[in-house]
């Protein structure tokens, strides 16, 4: 057995020293369309706002993400709200997501398919076991031929696999198609750790038509774990048409003229870098989790600078929503690392999990303290504007858990990309019993008589996957 390892382990590298590389497909453009692309204001997304806007974030985490913000989906599906018009359902509320890595699996899956969501993504997804039928595939000879004389390296092969399994073929002209929400897919630019987000507005900068672009290919960036999945690459192709003249970047050196923070101007000059082709041929692109874990600097750029700029326009303003409803669907997890319970020096494995932890804590506090001063803002923005908004920000993470059995569980829970199908059961029940039981999203439903509909399941019954007969009490925050 050892032998036939060590000869696996030879024709790997092998084959990893001949391999070449896949040319980048992503397809140029000679020119800027602004009335075109897969762009935010276009084609009836301001005009979509009624008296309420609804703005996701989903986390990242693997298939552990995936399914609390599927729970979180189905929460709002079933949550209905009265209109002039009838009931009509929060989740229609909707105008946009924002997620990066394992959120965004979630977040494509309802942009391309909207209420088969409900039907098929537990089957094509979360219940799919996507790591064994990736590691599987890694290990046939055939892709290891494929490998050494083509490039198809371990991102390709998640791409392949996910176009042909779980988004068939879809490119981001689907997503067009399909209208609001707007699905902000975001991966990060491994050279400037910039937050990469699959907008035609930023891939107007390196004249790229983000309509032909798989989605499989967005969400395999998005969630590509570095090491363990190469980048994924993208051919800059910015010499082939002029932007100077466009809204976007007019708009980026009016804020860069205005930027009052050395981070500020970093960030522009990234942007800005983007142009450069001659030191910036390719993009690299790893998971979006690195720029931001949370999925919430997209939004944050909102109601910040360039944010309050664009909110500010009159195509905003003649639409602002009565109420702003903000949902972030934090799938973090915080495991007993059990370091402290010892005198003896913890392992390399050990070391590395508490400071990764660490860190990720810190940037994660430090971006829900900007979402929290931009909201700030925004209100005050809107108040001196005479529009007056009521804003809710709602977290949903297993902080909230309060019953230590249930909290250790969760937080126990693997960053995956397979999970037992009781674990996928436990956390789409936490997903609805979070939001159901978050104060400031109870407080939009008192505030505008959301009821639940008769066929959704009680928390009591929600909690029988808990091994609980009533357990809603330790999801109440």
């Amino acid at each position: 057995m050892t032998t036939q390892r060590g000869l696996l382990l030879g024709w790997l590298l092998f084959l990893s020293g001949c391999a070449s590389f896949i040319t980048p497909d992503n397809v140029a453009i000679t020119s800027v369309d602004e009335d075109t692309g897969y762009r935010r204001l276009h084609e009836g997304m301001v005009e979509s706002y009624g008296d309420t806007a609804v703005m996701l974030a989903f986390s990242g985490g693997g298939t552990r993400a995936a399914a609390l913000s599927y729970g979180v989906m189905q929460e709002l599906r079933d949550s209905l709200m009265p209109t002039d018009d009838g009931n009509i359902r929060v989740l229609d509320e909707v105008e946009t997501i924002s997620s990066v890595s394992g959120g965004s699996f979630t977040s494509a899956y309802y942009g391309l398919y909207r209420e088969k969501l409900f039907e098929d993504f537990e089957e094509d997804f979360l219940r799919l076991g996507v790591q064994q039928a990736l590691i599987r595939q890694l290990f046939n000879p055939m892709h290891w031929i494929r490998s050494s004389f083509s490039g198809f390296d371990r991102t390709e092969m998640a791409i392949d696999y996910y176009d042909r399994k779980i988004f068939r073929g879809a490119t981001f002209a689907d997503l067009k198609a399909n209208g609001p929400p707007f699905i902000d897919i975001n991966a990060t630019d491994l050279t400037t750790g910039l937050r990469f987000t699959f907008t035609q507005e930023l891939f107007d900068i390196i004249c790229t038509d983000l309509n032909e672009f798989s989605v499989a290919r967005a969400v395999t960036a998005s969630s590509a774990v570095p090491v363990a999945f190469p980048t994924v690459v993208l051919k800059n192709h910015a010499d082939e048409c002029e932007v100077s003249e466009t809204k976007e970047w007019r708009l980026l050196e009016e804020i860069e003229a205005q930027s009052e923070t050395e981070a500020q101007r970093e960030i522009i000059n990234n942007l800005k870098s983007l142009r450069n082709t001659q030191e910036r041929p390719y993009i690299h692109l790893v998971d979006g989790g690195i720029a931001d874990n949370l999925g919430l600097r997209a939004m944050i750029d909102r109601f910040e600078g360039a944010g309050r700029t664009r909110f500010g326009t009159d195509q905003f303003r003649a639409s602002v929503p009565k109420n702003l409803v903000i949902i972030l669907v934090n799938a973090q997890v915080k495991p007993d690392l059990l370091i402290e319970q010892t005198a003896a020096k913890p392992s390399v494995g050990s070391t590395m999990s508490a400071f990764t932890s660490a860190q990720m804590n810190r940037y994660n506090q430090e971006t829900l303290d900007k979402l929290r001063r931009g909201l700030e803002e925004f209100e005050e923005f809107t108040a001196a504007n005479g529009k007056e908004v009521n804003v809710y920000f709602s977290e949903v993470s297993f902080d909230a858990v309060k019953e230590t059995e249930a909290n250790r569980l969760l937080n126990s829970l693997p960053t995956s990309l397979e999970l037992e199908d009781t674990q996928v059961d436990k956390l789409i029940a936490a997903g609805r019993l979070l939001l159901r039981h978050e104060p400031q999203f109870q407080r939009f439903k008192e505030n505008n008589s959301v009821t639940i509909i008769p066929s959704a399941p009680s928390s009591d019954a929600l909690c029988v996957t808990f091994e609980s007969a009533s357990c809603s009490k330790h999801f109440a925050q």
